[in-house]
């Protein structure tokens, strides 16, 4: 387990300035505390981002399966992100190279793929990352396809609406 201390050299071209300036315009004194501040707010982000995400249970589940096995990078995306770019990719092979016996992950999951893919493609960057940060956590922790397992990792998902009952023919 990490310790309450780490060490780091800033290599990154203008990483070093671009803190020293938020230093001097956040008058937190050092570096040091404006690093950490920095990282919690980057967390704080990443939180608020995941509650304003809305999907429902099989729709984040399809994802799940869609991003199964993914590594998490330190990337943002621009334009439309990672779980966007995975999700339409594995949707595409699906349809166009099917497995036998395979069916697409819009009638696996119940869901409607396109729509999916809309409302992926207007994440932001960051919530794209708190999207995709929010799945490999579900992986880690063993999490259950159900509105609860997703809330232990900060997404709350909706229940996925059940089809309506076909009307009696005798009616």
């Amino acid at each position: 387990m990490a310790g309450d201390r780490i060490t780091t050299r800033l290599t990154e071209p203008g990483l070093a300035a671009w803190l020293e300036d938020r230093t001097d315009r956040m008058n937190t004194g050092s570096n040091d505390i404006q690093a950490r501040l920095e990282l919690g707010m980057w967390r704080g982000a990443l939180t608020a981002e995941l509650r304003r995400i809305r999907l429902t249970v099989d729709q984040a589940n399809c994802l799940a399966d869609v991003m199964n096995g993914s590594l998490m990078d330190a990337a943002l995306a621009g334009s439309a992100g990672i779980v966007f770019y995975n999700a339409a990719d594995a949707f595409q092979l699906a349809r166009e190279t099917p497995f036998p016996g395979e069916s697409t992950y819009g009638a696996k999951w119940d869901i409607d793929e396109e729509a999916l893919l809309g409302y992926l493609r207007a994440l932001g960057p960051t919530a794209d990352h708190a999207l995709h940060d929010a799945i490999s956590r579900w992986w880690n922790t063993d999490g259950e396809p159900t509105v609860e397992g997703w809330a232990t990792v900060g997404l709350n998902v909706a229940p996925s609406p059940q089809p309506a009952e076909k009307p009696d023919a005798d009616n």
